[in-house]
């Protein structure tokens, strides 16, 4: 599109459709359509629309607008009595345009044509099927990758002023997984780390941890984020993977766009635009461990369009946290194998008005039994009930306005507790309303302006047997952004927010603020440097501020640990410094990433050592128990820098064969730390991360796929009752050796790619540990099958 933009019409065309012959996209044909229509050719404009409008667009009725002005403008020509095949068609010339031109114009229609004829014609329209609705599309990139996490609008994945990652909705669906955060391990840099089934925990360069806290999860634009305990329960999305167009993440701080929680990065799951994709899709899988599922969605309309969904899914656990055959435990769910069962339904509804106004509407909920890895002294929770939201969003010119509502409902309680024990069985029941309006404008002053500010407001109620009765919060938002071209090949991305807590000037109202600024400059064509500085933060969560239970020691009867929340916590702090490189190499399917990052981290929420009580407190008479100690949620007073590099490689090497490899280093430290003392960050944090993997599909109608993860080893400090006196609680050093996950997908497809058949197989590296008190995972295979009639 540059050398469009800069008079070189041809040799742009010409690049179009190497893009084309690369990756099958309508688009590519809607931008030659309006380059062509820019230049004052109406008639090479309106043969690159017309095959635009094959694909059946989400635009189709203002792309059809244009096509009939441009009829208009054309001179009459009764000879033409027919229509003529695309193949056949001889561009007209016009005035300006000499011979030579023309015949080059030609041959790259011919290339095109070839190019249509040797894809694959499901997957190519497919693909046409996937554009976003009115009102975010991607026009002005057309083979570039694109993005809209990283400003909250359309651009190239070029122009990103943070580094960011793209995992395709084929990707997805070529890899076979039932997982989201299992598809998330070919991220570079990220840190996905399996419990169980159901229970995983997802960080972005270091700090993870039990309950996973510091990566904002979001699907079509809403958090996921559970503010009660500030995790994301990944089998609680309402959503299946069919249905996912891409996920982009943010890897590095988001904050001075989403706020809190968005401290590591932000995964970004965007779902098909409703009235795309098939109009009817039937999934199921089947396989070992009584795992289990299916799904089914619909999709159509024409002014009102929709996408509507169901799906179940189950299976048990990988492992028992403890021998079915102790006699001292007791389980206190009624399948202790049980890892996952889930039944979703989700309904989306689009209507466009016009080209400038739309509505969308959606809804879903799960019911669904899963499990948590809680953090302290507790381990295993299930969580049996019921999760949904309701969504709107009202899009009118340069104003979009979005309100949601997110509940959770759930019984939850440890599943294993020694027999006599006191139960720490609780329920629990959230909800958070949510409005937000931004407006968006680009215009020119001393060069070109994206422009963006935005407020927003959330109330949180949370009714939590651990935290006592009914608890609020009433937080708002204000952000501004401009991405600021001066001149072409140079961009400045300036952002800022401040949100609004209820607790954070010591237990009072107070402010965060969240400022960004990035630079962004092209070498040349597909080829750009990034440098930027960031702040970002996590709030403390209603289980940091209001927790108030006394838990159980283990091996010592009648003895108690009073853990309490802390209204006084300060937001977890980051300071980000960060350098990348993207280079695309559309004639060779070649994109190359690499990032480099200097993280400063503070005020890490942490629990306290236990510290002795008063004899006179000793004894609790609301737990008819005896408190060996007191711990309070604190902020840590050491301070972390994280230093570290990714890179990333994706290679279209042949037709139909992907391949894509990345690697990530890291180290934590924590300075001015005491000789021989013991630093959890630092030392849970694996050095070095290796994803390779690949994706072939044959012209035989065979797929195959296959996915590597290595992870070095690490040192997990957890606290635990001391082996020699169960009554002291301290910090110890859990080792956890390095491991490898391998999946892999083999599938064929037939009658047209209507029925595809596929043997999948998860985790078939050597068992393995991802915490040290976690399930020891172990090998899944299952088969699938997926009709679109």
């Amino acid at each position: 599109m540059a050398l469009i933009a800069d008079g070189k019409l041809d040799d742009g065309v010409g690049e179009l459709l190497e893009a084309y012959n690369i990756r099958p996209h309508p688009n590519v044909h809607f931008n030659i359509a309006r380059a062509y229509e820019q230049a004052g050719r109406p008639a090479d404009a309106l043969t690159y629309y017309r095959r635009y409008l094959d694909a059946k667009p989400p635009d189709a009725e203002a792309v059809r607008e244009t096509v009939a002005k441009l009829e208009a403008q054309l001179p009459k020509q009764p000879e033409v009595a027919t229509p003529v095949e695309p193949a056949k068609v001889v561009t007209p010339v016009s005035p300006q345009v000499d011979s030579a031109t023309v015949e080059r114009l030609n041959a790259l229609a011919e290339r095109l044509e070839r190019a249509v004829d040797k894809a694959e014609t499901r997957a190519a329209a497919e693909e046409a099927k996937k554009e976003e609705a009115v009102g975010e599309e991607d026009f002005g990139v057309p083979y570039e990758e694109t993005v809209v996490a990283a400003s909250r609008r359309a651009q190239s994945a070029l122009d990103s002023p943070n580094a960011i990652t793209v995992i395709s909705g084929d990707e997805i669906r070529q890899s076979g997984l039932t997982s989201l955060p299992e598809i998330l391990r070919r991220v570079p840099g990220a840190e996905v780390m399996a419990m169980g089934i159901s229970s995983a925990n997802v960080s972005i360069r270091g700090f993870n941890q039990r309950a996973a806290n510091k990566v904002l999860v979001l699907v079509d634009g809403r958090p996921e984020y559970q503010d009660f305990l500030g995790v994301t329960l990944w089998p609680v999305l309402p959503v299946g993977i069919e249905e996912i167009e891409r996920i982009e993440v943010i890897r590095g701080p988001g904050s001075a766009l989403y706020g809190a929680n968005a401290m590591l990065g932000v995964v970004n799951i965007i779902t098909r635009a409703p009235g795309t994709g098939p109009q009817m899709e039937m999934n199921g899988f089947l396989g070992n461990q009584n795992f289990g599922g299916g799904s089914f969605v619909v999709s159509g309309g024409s002014k009102l369009r929709y996408r509507a969904s169901a799906g179940y899914q189950q299976g048990d656990k990988y492992s028992r946290d403890y021998d079915q055959n102790r006699a001292d435990i007791v389980s206190n769910v009624d399948d202790p194998n049980l890892g996952l069962r889930s039944a979703r339904a989700n309904l989306t509804a689009f209507y466009a008005f016009n080209r400038d106004f739309s509505v969308a509407v959606s809804g879903g909920v799960n019911r669904l039994f899963t499990e948590l890895y809680a953090i302290g002294l507790l381990r295993n929770f299930y969580l049996d009930g019921v999760g949904g939201y309701a969504k709107v969003d009202f899009t009118g010119g340069p104003v979009k306005v979005r309100f949601f509502w997110n509940h959770s409902t759930f019984d939850a309680g440890p599943q294993y507790e020694p027999i006599g024990q006191r139960s720490l069985d609780t329920g629990v029941d959230t909800n958070v309303f949510d409005g937000e309006a931004l407006f968006q404008k680009e215009f020119e002053l001393g060069g070109t302006h994206a422009f963006a500010v935005g407020v927003s407001t959330r109330l949180k109620r949370v009714k939590w047997g651990y935290i006592g009765p009914l608890t609020q919060e009433l937080h708002a938002a204000a952000f501004i952004q401009d991405e600021y071209h001066p001149i072409k090949p140079l961009g400045i991305v300036a952002s800022y927010r401040i949100d609004r807590h209820p607790l954070l000037d010591n237990g009072n109202p107070g402010y965060a603020q969240s400022p960004r600024i990035s630079l962004v400059y092209r070498l040349f064509e597909n080829h750009a440097l990034r440098a930027s500085f960031a702040t970002a933060f996590r709030q403390p969560t209603f289980l940091e501020s209001y927790m108030n239970i006394r838990t159980p020691v283990p091996g010592v009867n009648g003895a108690s640990v009073l853990t309490q929340g802390n209204r006084a916590l300060r937001p977890e702090r980051l300071f980000s410094f960060e350098v990348g490189y993207r280079g695309e190499v559309p004639q060779a399917g070649l994109t190359i990433d690499l990032a480099g990052y200097w993280n400063i981290v503070n005020d890490l929420i942490v629990l306290s050592a236990v510290n002795p009580v008063a004899p006179a407190e000793a004894f609790d008479p609301s737990s008819q128990s005896y408190l060996l100690g007191r711990s309070l949620f604190s902020n840590d007073p050491q301070t972390y820098t994280a230093r570290g590099g990714e890179l990333g490689l994706t290679w279209n090497a042949l037709k139909g064969l992907d391949l894509r490899a990345s690697t990530a280093i890291q180290s934590i430290v924590a300075n001015n730390a005491a000789p021989g003392a013991v630093c959890g960050p630092c030392t849970q944090a694996p050095t070095v991360k290796v994803n390779a993997g690949f994706m072939y599909r044959s012209p035989v109608n065979v797929d195959l796929s296959a996915d590597f993860s290595f992870v070095s080893s690490s040192i997990w400090v957890e606290r635990e009752p001391s082996a020699a006196d169960p009554t002291q609680i301290a910090n110890l050093q859990n080792p956890l050796a390095a491991y490898t996950v391998i999946n892999a997908r083999v599938a064929y497809r037939l009658f047209d790619d209507r029925v595809t058949v596929a043997v999948v197989g998860s985790q078939l590296g050597p068992n393995h540990q991802e915490h040290p008190f976690g399930n020891d995972v172990n090998r899944r295979v299952f088969a699938t099958l997926s009709v679109k009639p």
